[in-house]
């Protein structure tokens, strides 16, 4: 399938044959069998034009996200819907506007605050970086991500939000504990949570274990505040 594709975007034969490491007359042999529109899984997404932009747009940038590729198809090529807004197999469209899950209604989620701690490097990032480039190019300085060393420094915050805005961001200037995650519940999250949503907010965390500590969830107990299961 990779072989027909990359005919169907302009490659010629001695090209695929180098680039798939196979002789002239396999690829010759795959591009002439006759049954090979019968192939299986999942249906194209996109139009062999579309490729071509994604292929250039990924020969300019090679660092572009899949997120960044289908923001631009969209704003600077019109392309309507990116691949991954598409209905499903079925027909049907991935996510609905008024059900947010299993017997919840678009309401019911009104009533939840989100929280979360997250690190922000100064430069750079600390997960892995996908760059596309050719198979020869693995030491082109075009295709390489530069690093600083110690990541050029970090901020630790926590924050949350709502259905109608976002609520306040603390910054976190030593080491997280159960201790501190209270103090930010007591002093933060929770004169916010109940001025915007009153006493029947429902708070999320996740299972990080300074957030399931016995002392903490002691805490929401005498605070009355539900979290979130």
């Amino acid at each position: 399938m990779a072989i027909i594709r990359g005919r169907q975007m302009g490659m010629d034969m001695p090209t695929l044959a180098k680039q798939f490491k196979t002789s002239k007359s396999v690829i010759w042999a795959t591009l002439n069998t006759p049954n090979r529109s019968k192939t299986t899984g999942r249906p194209l997404k996109t139009s062999s034009g579309d490729d071509r932009i994604i292929v250039r747009m990924s020969k300019k940038n090679p660092r572009l996200t899949s997120t960044d590729i289908n923001s631009e198809l969209k704003d600077q090529y019109g392309v309507q819907k990116a691949p991954s807004e598409e209905a499903n197999d079925s027909g049907e469209e991935p996510f609905s506007s008024t059900e947010v899950g299993k017997g919840s209604s678009a309401l019911g989620w009104n009533k939840v605050l989100w929280s979360d701690e997250s690190k922000y490097l100064m430069i750079g990032t600390d997960g892995v970086t996908l760059v596309r480039r050719p198979g020869d190019k693995r030491n082109d300085p075009k295709y390489q991500v530069p690093t600083v060393k110690h990541c050029g420094g970090n901020v630790m915050v926590w924050g949350c939000f709502h259905a109608n805005g976002v609520g306040p961001l603390i910054r976190i200037t030593e080491i997280m504990n159960r201790y501190m995650y209270k103090d930010i519940l007591e002093k933060e999250m929770l004169p916010y949570g109940r001025f915007q949503m009153g006493r029947g907010l429902l708070f999320q965390q996740d299972n990080d274990p300074k957030h399931t500590y016995h002392f903490v969830k002691d805490w929401f107990a005498q605070r009355r505040v539900n979290v979130l299961t």
